[in-house]
């Protein structure tokens, strides 16, 4: 560790003397405006009061913590040059890079992420998964250490953006549990909260101090970012039809989350490229295993042998093979930390004369099956329809109950009056996120209950090495294939779309990237 820490030193040094050549490197043009079209509002600014998509999009901009998750999704530093934990996995100790600048002028101080942490512990939403925290204290003036109750993945929850954000201890003494106002959201990235007007929008500055990570480059949510432009304005536009005409007409720059229905369009426009977000959507299948058909082992079986997901991803994208893939793995191929293809002979094989053998073990003789779907995502409205015709043809009895979202997630977790659930699973950073569906006893797990699994589960929330959490995360995802906790289609994309006047976008996750993003339209 302490060489990391010498090697992370020596990178600044040399980043320090030369930080006119990395900008030029980075960027295509220096200075101009993004306007980007985002589909909803953010309602607070306050980075540890919330943990919606909307202001996630804002404070991975403004905001850094002592560690993030690379483009692989591994862990790598941010805030922090290094750290060690401890022999008995109870304590952690973070060396803090020096010199850091916040956006009121303050340098960062370890006593700044103490009373960052020590906030976050007590008033966030997003602490539940620090339980066993004990206490975060200084050691050192760059140095903070957090003591345990018992082991568990720390890093990767600090990882997860930018819910422990670090910010100046003149600003949690004077909030402590209220709500911080926009004019002291103060943090250390590459760009400044300039404004905010609720349902109008947000402008994000350049920070011209911005003390730049180590590295070759921007890497995932970290690594040596740069503001290349002024500013980002960061417009809620709630339709997609007047986020898709505000991009044709130049008066956006950027537009999230375009439907697959409006790509044809768009792509014939030689002023905007068109980008696919990978990963996005795991279409996926909850199933209640409180059901008397669900909690039989073969009836899920036979469920899986008669689903074709080629089909059901061809329904659900309208046929457009770059916005569907067929692969089995709960992590997707860009999440190279955790990807596996354990259980792949158990996916895409469709067989009827296996259902009919299972559905005959299973005891089963076409009672209903109610299936929950909606049209709030039309994606899933469109897989569960190509779900029930296979199902139904295959001799099981698919009743579609159509409701709104908001009803049928109500539904799912307050009643047992259903067998399968539609929904879809955006991209854990982590196999801790996913345990919640697997773990028994859990909300989400519906009933299912596993002690083989739930091994494995007790090694994934440990804080393990990362060589054994992953060789526990292959077994847990081979057991997810023979067991059927739930069931994994495949993945479904979705469009972003861009101006060609800028230029180093690319997308990453589900939340858009503005550094290292050049506007060349002054």
């Amino acid at each position: 560790m302490l060489h990391l820490a010498r090697s992370l030193l020596l990178t600044s040094v040399l980043f320090a003397g030369t930080s006119s050549m990395v900008l030029a490197a980075a960027c295509e043009s220096e200075g101009g405006v993004i306007q980007a079209a985002m589909t909803a509002s953010p309602s607070t600014m306050d980075p540890m009061m919330t943990t919606t998509a909307a202001s996630r999009e804002i404070n991975i901009h403004v905001f850094e913590s002592l560690v993030t998750f690379s483009e692989g999704y591994e862990v790598i530093p941010q805030l922090a040059s290094s750290w060690t934990r401890a022999d008995d996995g109870l304590s952690y100790t973070f060396t803090l890079r020096d010199g850091v600048k916040f956006h009121n002028g303050e340098t960062m101080t370890a006593d700044d992420v103490t009373a960052s942490f020590e906030r976050f512990l007590k008033y966030s939403p997003a602490n539940s998964t620090f339980k066993n925290v004990v206490s975060v204290e200084t050691v050192g003036p760059l140095q903070v250490k957090f003591n345990l109750s018992a082991d568990f993945p720390l890093l990767s929850n600090i990882a997860i953006p930018v819910n422990a954000a670090i910010m100046p201890k003149s600003v949690i003494d004077k909030y402590g549990e209220k709500e911080i106002l926009p004019a002291d959201a103060v943090g250390t990235g590459p760009f400044s909260l300039a404004n905010w007007t609720p349902d109008v929008g947000v402008k994000l500055a350049k920070f011209k101090d911005y003390s730049q990570a180590p590295g070759d480059g921007p890497d995932g949510f970290g690594g040596a970012r740069t503001a290349c432009v002024d500013e980002v304005n960061l417009l809620p536009v709630t339709e997609e039809g007047s986020r898709v005409a505000g991009l044709r007409t130049g008066d956006v720059d950027f537009a999230e989350a375009l439907s697959i229905t409006a790509v044809p369009d768009l792509e014939q426009d030689s002023n905007i490229k068109v980008e696919i977000v990978k990963p996005r959507w795991a279409i996926v299948l909850e199933l209640d295993h409180k059901n008397e058909w669900v909690a039989k082992l073969p009836f899920r079986e036979a469920l899986l042998a008669a689903i074709n997901p080629q089909q059901v991803l061809m329904a659900a994208t309208f046929g457009r093979e770059a916005y569907y893939r067929v692969q089995p793995s709960i992590f997707f191929p860009e999440q190279t930390a955790w990807y596996t293809e354990a259980g792949s002979e158990f996916y895409n094989k469709p067989d009827m004369e296996r259902v009919k053998a299972k559905l005959a073990e299973a005891g089963y003789n076409g009672e209903p099956i109610i299936y929950l779907t909606n049209q709030n995502y039309g994606w899933m409205y469109k897989a569960s329809q190509a779900l029930a015709a296979q199902w139904q043809q295959a001799g099981i009895n698919i009743k579609i109950e159509l409701m709104d979202w908001p009803s049928q997630i109500k539904r799912a977790q307050t009643q047992t009056d259903w067998a399968i659930n539609q929904t879809g699973w955006s991209p854990r950073f982590d196999p801790f996120q996913v345990t919640g569906s697997l773990q028994c006893g859990a909300l989400g797990a519906f009933g299912y209950c596993n002690e083989e699994l739930g091994k494995l589960i007790g090694v994934l929330n440990s804080g393990a090495d990362v060589a054994t959490r992953k060789a526990a995360w292959e077994d847990a995802q081979a057991l997810v294939w023979t067991d059927l906790p739930v069931l994994r289609i495949g993945d479904y994309f979705e469009a972003e779309g861009s101006r060609n006047t800028l230029s180093g976008y690319s997308p990453f996750y589900v939340t858009p990237r503005f550094w290292n993003v050049s506007q060349n339209r002054k």
